[in-house]
């Protein structure tokens, strides 16, 4: 009876020595996915899927405005600029248009590369829906969100629309 004892205390031992304490960390894992996907339609572009090739993310020098430079691999680019208008904090809604303290102006431009057009935004916001430290480097962040943006060509002849997301894009702190 005694060995059968010691048995249930050697698999409480075990049971107990197998928990660690990172099983409460709250730490979200990478997205198997991230980038960006929009549709972009009107004007020159008909339903065009814009699936992102490569991106660059770029603070300001006063880390107050950050430029999400993004381009598929047909060449066509997409440039969100955001001012410091209330800071780059999850649920912070950017919109179009708006011109900050330092007289930053929210913006996005749509490139096309053939053919050859331009479309500034004239109206719609970005919504930050996250914006988190990396998991697991140091000095980097992730960030994803939202957008629903209108832009016409600079003569206004074309009108287009920009409506998507982007997940976990990182950029240096």
């Amino acid at each position: 009876m005694k060995h059968l004892h010691l048995l249930q205390i050697f698999v409480l031992a075990l049971f107990m020595m197998s928990c660690s304490d990172d099983d409460n960390d709250s730490t979200q894992p990478l997205n198997d996915n991230p980038g960006m996907a929009a549709t972009i339609n009107g004007g020159t572009f008909n339903d065009y899927t814009f699936t992102d090739g490569t991106y660059n993310i770029s603070l300001g020098t006063n880390g107050n405005t950050m430029s999400i430079d993004i381009a598929d691999l047909s060449g066509n680019q997409v440039t969100l600029f955001l001012n410091g208008t209330g800071d780059f904090d999850s649920g912070t809604v950017k919109t179009m248009g708006d011109i900050d303290s330092n007289n930053f102006i929210t913006y996005a431009l749509i490139r096309q590369a053939s053919p050859q057009n331009s479309y500034y935004s004239s109206s719609g916001n970005v919504t930050i829906t996250s914006n988190r430290a990396h998991p697991t480097e140091t000095g980097i962040r992730l960030i994803s969100g939202d957008f629903d943006i209108t832009a016409s060509t600079l003569d206004d002849a074309n009108t287009t629309t920009l409506i998507g997301s982007f997940t976990e894009l990182e950029y240096e702190n």
